[in-house]
């Protein structure tokens, strides 16, 4: 199939390219602010369903140290931590497992082909080289085929366009250290841009949850012409940590190593004023050793995941009223476990997406993708969405409908242990549909209100359980089934020039109906409510203070003591020197500032109040 549809795209090609396209149709220069939700250059306002974008100005303001902080507070998300720097972080999106969350950096997967999800982390940039990172939430696998159930996550990295260097250092309690460098530059048409970070701490659990890791990072481009370039990446991470373990069941001996390569090309090229066409070749190869030393838990394991991947996508631009995209995608997912042995899958897909604009005020899209696996067989996604835009009052009314699934892993189909747990390779794919519908009403320069609610329905949920009733050994099986629902409500404000900000309320109502029970955050890690925001505030021309925390309320099992948390961090940012082409900012920070105790995974302790502080220099 993928050979015939390759065909019909050289055939399409070809025949555009013959016909030589007039150079009357509007140039294909859309606002590069989203692209994720479309794989198309949009303006915030054109985009058909929920999107939020983090800047890289939002980064540095932040008092974030990694990208899970970042994410927390946006709306939807719930980033689940298990303990110390370093440790396992995941992020799961409208009530998602984090293995129904597709994570891409530069457009490329990041989600481990062994075990499904993406562990935050593990991210092998530094937050100096990121340019934006876009959150798409609701069905996705009408453009990306599985694990874009919740949502797609895309984090895109700067694009050098002049020469320049950022420095950073900070230091803090239980003995944070962090120094970056992110440098880039561009003579001529030539551009590239290098990163490094290293980053430590001893912990604050038990005695094995220090974190030792570094990344490093080269990106290096040509530019063509006008809209045409050639691009090669290279990202690395080199993760060493202790593994303490859950206050039950503490592991104080057990360490894991982490190591991710993620290297890439992509070749764009803008055939003619309504043509462009972009291919893209890349892999991410990770190592993870786990030891545990401890004779009542003696445990040593290696995993090597490696995926690679290619796409090709052509978008057309017909006349004012209509964008084509074409594409094809293919991917081999290859698993060499200790435990498990060596496994492999291969997937090839094809998706179409027409974009209909009915003027300014109506905006219609409509798409397709067929994904062919080698083990569990076919499955199409497709999806509809539009938007309405009231230009008298500034409305916008979005609404969407679309397929979903999620494949199972190498894990669930082939995964074996000494204590005879057994992976199944009959599963087939978890699938779901979505509703989304939502009201966005501007009030004002830099003020907004939006509401969104959505309401999926999944199936054949894969489930680890016992291999007959009453054993002790368990095998994954589709037998799950669930419904959930929820409303995102966010507020954008801009007061003045000194004070702005951001809030956002999340109501989530899960559903296990095979039971018609209520799904319990414990197994799942779905908040019922979730408020959270960051503030802004001018204090002088020189000095800015950062604001950001969340307040969550956990579904819990009849009778188990109440789930509730709030935490609160804080950041204090002065420029010392401002001049020519030097900027200087001194910054220290207070995370957890009212000292909460509080738990995000329960039996994993987060960190209490934190000090730190440090100097960011750009020239």
């Amino acid at each position: 199939m993928i050979k015939k549809i390759g065909a019909g795209l050289a055939m399409l090609l070809a025949s555009l390219l013959s016909n030589g396209i007039s150079t009357a149709v509007a140039d294909m220069q859309m606002n590069e602010v989203v692209v994720t939700a479309t794989k198309t250059e949009q303006k915030p306002e054109d985009v058909t369903q929920s999107v939020t974008v983090i800047t890289a100005d939002d980064i540095k303001k932040s008092g974030a140290t990694n990208v899970g902080d970042i994410l927390s507070t946006t709306p939807g998300a719930t980033v689940t931590n298990y303990g110390p720097l370093g440790a396992l972080q995941s992020i799961e999106l409208r009530g998602s497992s984090y293995q129904q969350v597709l994570v891409l950096l530069n457009g490329m997967r990041l989600n481990s082909g062994s075990a499904g999800g993406f562990d935050l982390s593990e991210l092998p940039v530094s937050l100096d080289s990121i340019e934006r990172i876009e959150i798409v939430r609701g069905p996705a696998s009408a453009l990306y085929g599985s694990d874009a159930m919740g949502g797609v996550i895309n984090i895109i990295t700067k694009k050098p366009t002049k020469p320049a260097t950022t420095l950073s250092g900070a230091a803090g309690a239980n003995g944070y250290s962090l120094a970056s460098i992110y440098n880039s530059g561009k003579a001529g048409d030539t551009y590239y841009g290098l990163s490094y970070s290293k980053e430590h701490s001893s912990g604050f659990h038990h005695l094995n949850n220090n974190d030792d890791q570094y990344t490093a990072g080269i990106k290096l481009g040509y530019d063509l012409n006008a809209g045409s370039s050639v691009e090669a990446s290279a990202d690395y991470l080199n993760k060493e940590i202790g593994v303490p373990g859950s206050d039950e069941l503490p592991s104080p001996l057990a360490r894991q190593v982490n190591r991710l390569l993620v290297t890439g090309v992509q070749y764009k090229n803008r055939l003619s004023k309504a043509v462009d066409f972009n291919v893209r070749v890349y892999e991410t190869e990770e190592h993870l050793g786990y030891s545990d030393p401890d004779p009542a838990t003696y445990t040593f394991s290696t995993i090597r995941s490696t995926t690679t991947g290619a796409e090709a996508q052509l978008n057309w631009l017909m006349g004012s009223f209509s964008v084509l995209t074409v594409g094809m995608d293919g991917r081999n997912d290859n698993m060499d476990d200790s435990s498990s042995g060596t496994h492999s899958a291969t997937m090839t897909a094809a998706y179409v997406q027409e974009e209909l604009n009915f003027g300014d005020s109506f905006i219609l899209i409509v798409g397709d993708r067929y994904d062919k696996h080698s083990v569990y067989g076919g499955k199409w996604s497709p999806k509809a969405s539009a938007r309405y835009l009231n230009a008298g009052s500034g409305t916008i009314i979005r609404a969407s409908i679309g397929n979903s699934f999620r494949a199972p892993t190498l894990n669930d189909l082939y995964f074996m242990d000494a204590f005879g747990d057994v992976g199944n390779p009959n599963l087939q794919p978890e699938t779901a549909v979505e509703y989304e519908g939502g009201i966005e009403q501007a009030l004002g320069a830099g003020n907004s209100i939006k509401f969104t609610a959505f309401n999926r329905r999944v199936k054949d949920l894969i489930v680890w359980a016992p291999t007959s009733p009453g054993a002790f050994t368990y095998t994954p099986m589709n037998i799950g089934r669930a419904r959930v629902s929820g409303t995102e409500t966010e507020l954008h404000f801009a007061v003045s020039q000194i004070l702005n900000g951001n809030i956002n309320y999340t109501l989530t109502f899960p559903v296990d109906e095979t039971t018609g029970d209520r799904i319990f955050t414990d197994a799942s890690h779905i908040p019922a409510q979730k408020l959270a925001g960051t503030l802004w505030l001018s204090l002088d021309a020189k000095t800015a203070l950062t604001l950001e925390g969340e307040s969550v309320r956990n579904y819990v099992e009849p009778g188990s003591p109440k789930w509730d948390y709030y935490v609160l961090d804080g950041k204090i940012t002065d420029t010392v020197i401002s001049q020519n082409n030097l900027k200087v900012q001194a910054f220290i920070g207070l995370r957890n500032i009212f000292n909460r105790q509080y738990e995000t995974v329960q039996g994993y302790p987060m960190p209490p109040q934190e000090f730190y502080g440090g100097m960011t220099a750009s020239f």
